[in-house]
């Protein structure tokens, strides 16, 4: 018996130094991953050419080095001396921060300041005054604050942003890393000016100064545009349709526009809500750098397929000629679709608008429409809701309401509805005074309405129901109209 227990406390404590020998080699092991992840890491911060980053789905594009960025700054400097004197950009292949900015045919862009406006420069961003943090993202940060009287909004690299913090972490030095962060703001200086429309945030200055980054505001890179509102889906809930109607079609008239660029099919590859601005109720795009231009190559027809998550939606997009053709149009069709139309468009249109507009809306998140029929069927539902026509009147127009000129019940008998655009009063939008006495007697405790001389972006007069009636003040811009009973 003794016999056999011997082999059995050996078998177990030769199962302790196996166990002992798999611990130290799981360890060695980690060891050397780790030093050759370091090595690895090294090489890509010591090598500018070797960075890279996704932009859209699954593409890595290389980023310029030091020195390029230094020859575009020079350049940059150049232009701000002289704004109307024109320079050429050349770009490589795969230089990220100008490449959508290089013409289709000969890789270069001719740059010029289009607008009649003198631009900012250095010297006015350094007097920049009520300076107010607004927000910020991976890489930039926004202010707002005035210059020379005007409200502005400024957009600077976020030293504390993921984009610098682990650049630094890397192994870089901070002003190496300002350099690679302040290539974006550039791209952006250069793409809004390039790309000139009226649902692009318009450029209002730069400034990109000789000096290199030392921490000292003076040093610097600052792009200054015109001050919107941020977006949100608060913010964009309860808004009144009319407005929902103005944001649908501006950014329709975006896609289309980025659809026919000069330059090749333009693609918004970071869509999102915050991405946009309102300036005086108008959509506007204000951050470009993670925009592509031209649809991407292909060799086969699988390199054009698009899949959206988490929807599940796939497209295929026809392989001509070395290019996906139409897959720029269709990436920005289905994401504007998805962020903004869908759920925001329909409802709380007029019923005679709801065939167009659902046909707009299939068109989005089927991709059943082009860039061009979209915007045609957009302009359509907007001109219906200008003219009036959405009314489908078909007989005279009669009105037994009492009309007292130049009249107001200011701070008197205003009630919550529901559908006000006003959360205090009951008040809508109306074509004319018809349409007001209409929803007027929709309502039982409507006894009148006062209808101001006030319009919106559609041209439509706002007006104020009342639910009780007294002896009216004088009032210039605005007239009464009393419920007959």
């Amino acid at each position: 018996m003794a016999s056999l227990g011997r082999p059995l406390r050996f078998t177990r404590r030769m199962r302790c130094y196996i166990f002992g020998f798999c611990i130290n080699v799981f360890l060695v092991c980690n060891i050397l991953v780790h030093q050759t992840w370091t090595k690895w890491n090294s090489a890509l911060v010591e090598k500018p050419d070797s960075w890279s980053r996704t932009a859209g789905k699954g593409s890595a594009q290389k980023t310029q080095g030091d020195n390029e960025y230094r020859v575009l700054v020079s350049r940059f400097r150049k232009l701000m001396e002289n704004a109307v004197e024109s320079s050429n950009f050349s770009s490589s292949e795969n230089d990220e921060s100008l490449e959508l900015i290089s013409n289709a045919q000969n890789g270069t862009l001719r740059f010029k300041n289009r607008s009649s406006e003198q631009l900012f420069n250095c010297q006015d961003i350094e007097n920049i005054t009520d300076k107010h943090y607004i927000g910020s993202g991976w890489t930039k940060a926004v202010y707002s604050g005035i210059i020379s009287s005007k409200k502005v909004a400024m957009k600077t690299v976020d030293i504390g942003g993921q984009d610098v913090t682990n650049c630094v972490k890397w192994g870089q030095t901070l002003a190496e890393c300002y350099y690679r962060a302040a290539q974006k703001i550039v791209k952006e200086i250069v793409l809004l000016q390039e790309l000139e429309h009226r649902n692009l945030v318009k450029v209002l200055g730069y400034c990109i100064p000789e000096e290199q980054y030392n921490g000292d505001d003076v040093t610097l890179v600052s792009l200054i545009t015109e001050l919107g509102d941020t977006i949100d889906l608060i913010k964009l809930l309860p808004m009144s349709w009319e407005e929902r109607l103005r944001i649908s079609y501006d950014l329709t008239s975006l896609i289309h526009f980025f659809a026919h660029s000069p330059h090749g099919p333009v693609v918004m590859n970071d869509f999102r809500h915050q991405q946009f601005v309102l300036v005086n109720g108008m959509l506007k795009l204000t951050d470009v750098d993670d925009t592509g231009i031209g649809d991407p190559h292909c060799s086969t027809q699988a390199d054009c397929n698009l899949h959206f998550s988490p929807s599940e939606f796939h497209a295929k997009i026809p392989c001509q000629n070395g290019h996906c053709v139409g897959l720029n149009e269709k990436k920005n069709i289905f994401n504007a679709g998805r962020h903004f139309i869908i759920f925001r468009l329909p409802y709380g249109a007029p019923p005679s608008l709801h065939p167009i507009l659902y046909d707009v809306v299939s068109g989005f998140t089927n991709l059943t429409m082009s860039a061009d029929r979209l915007l045609e069927q957009m302009q359509k539902a907007v001109h219906l809701y200008k003219t009036g026509h959405y009314l489908n009147r078909t007989q005279p127009v009669k009105t037994d309401y009492k009309e007292y000129l130049e009249s107001d019940l200011p701070g008197k008998y205003d009630y919550r509805c529901r559908a006000s655009i006003s959360g205090t009063s009951c008040t809508f939008t109306v074509f004319d005074q018809k349409e007001a006495e209409d929803i007027c007697e929709s309502d039982p405790e409507c006894f009148g309405f006062v209808m101001t001389q006030e319009t919106t972006w559609t041209g439509r007069k706002i007006v104020h129901l009342k639910n009780n009636m007294s002896i009216p003040v004088r009032n210039a811009g605005t007239n009464l109209y009393m419920r007959p009973s």
